[in-house]
């Protein structure tokens, strides 16, 4: 929830450059987030055996049960000016040339370089990131005030955080640290709601949608400017993946239960209360709807064709499937 606090364009963002940032680092001021699983539990390998975390909570549970170097119980916005206050006079800064910042700034860069090389091919049928590219091009078009984005599903989220760019804070809503599937169209209503000078972008994975799919009602009841682009790819994770002998054998009437009804026709649910729906399985495709649905900043619901092959299986469950 953080993202776009600092632009992820700045060049001290270090989201592209995690793994180093908190695996070398002496210090971590965490700041109204959780050594969850999120962020490994503060503890090696991922982060070094001597880190010391400074760590500022509303809630005075949770730094005790993580026994930081240093907890400061309150609201973070209050902390951070009691921070800034007591520093200002010597505030601390190592400076753009320091080997540790330019040693962040390099690995984000050629990370970046090498994920900007993959989402620069045009695969059709669509993988996760063709598509995902187009949508944070269109997104990062709208300019100021930015997008507020939405996000849930397996895949979908997962790729989404790599590659979606937050630019401005207080823009990004997604299923969080459990994961929790189904809250995507009731975000979408509050952040219109609650920011009608904002388009609201859902990208959601076909799994995700479905738990709340039947709130683009409400969407069309109260023209929202709510667009929801879902990534079809037939299931979660995948679509149906059995193989020939399943296929054919004693249980060829059983698909696995991850598998959803191939070609859904996710669109054509809004357009059933007078929405726009969009199906689209090409770049150009994709980039008109966009262009249409961001322009007209009227409830739609964008139902974008994945390969089902394309997913990864969280855990490795296939077998159980």
């Amino acid at each position: 929830m953080g993202k776009g606090l600092l632009p992820d364009t700045d060049e001290l963002a270090a989201t592209a450059a995690r793994s180093l940032a908190i695996g070398k680092c002496d210090v971590a001021l965490v700041v109204g987030a959780r050594l969850n699983w999120l962020l490994h539990f503060g503890e090696p390998p991922k982060w070094s055996k001597d880190v010391k975390f400074i760590l500022v909570d509303v809630c005075e549970e949770e730094i005790q049960l993580r026994k930081p170097c240093l907890g400061l119980a309150g609201d973070a916005k209050q902390v951070l000016d009691m921070i800034n206050l007591e520093i200002k006079d010597d505030p601390f800064c190592l400076g753009k040339s320091h080997p540790w910042v330019e040693a962040i700034s390099k690995k984000a860069r050629d990370n970046v370089s090498r994920m900007e090389a993959q989402l620069a091919k045009d695969v059709v049928p669509f993988n996760f990131l063709t598509p995902m590219r187009i949508i944070r091009d269109a997104i990062l078009g709208v300019g100021s005030p930015a997008p507020i984005l939405v996000s849930e599903g397996a895949n979908t989220m997962d790729v989404g955080r790599s590659v979606l760019i937050q630019t401005e804070p207080r823009t990004r809503l997604d299923a969080g640290t459990w994961g929790t599937m189904g809250v995507g169209l009731g975000y979408c209503i509050a952040a219109a709601v609650a920011s009608p000078d904002r388009l609201v972008v859902a990208v959601e994975g076909d799994s995700g949608f479905g738990f709340s799919a039947m709130e683009v009602e409400t969407l069309v009841r109260y023209q929202l400017p709510v667009v929801v682009i879902v990534f079809n790819n037939g299931g979660v994770y995948g679509g149906d993946r059995r193989n020939p002998e399943e296929v054919t054998g004693p249980y060829k009437h059983d698909p696995a239960p991850t598998s959803f009804v191939p070609g859904a026709a996710y669109h054509v649910l809004i357009e059933a209360f007078g929405g726009k729906g969009y199906l689209v399985g090409t770049p150009d495709e994709l980039k008109s709807a966009l262009a249409e649905s961001f322009s007209s900043r009227k409830p739609a619901v964008i139902n974008v064709t994945i390969d089902p092959y394309a997913g990864a299986e969280s855990g490795r469950m296939q077998h159980k499937n």
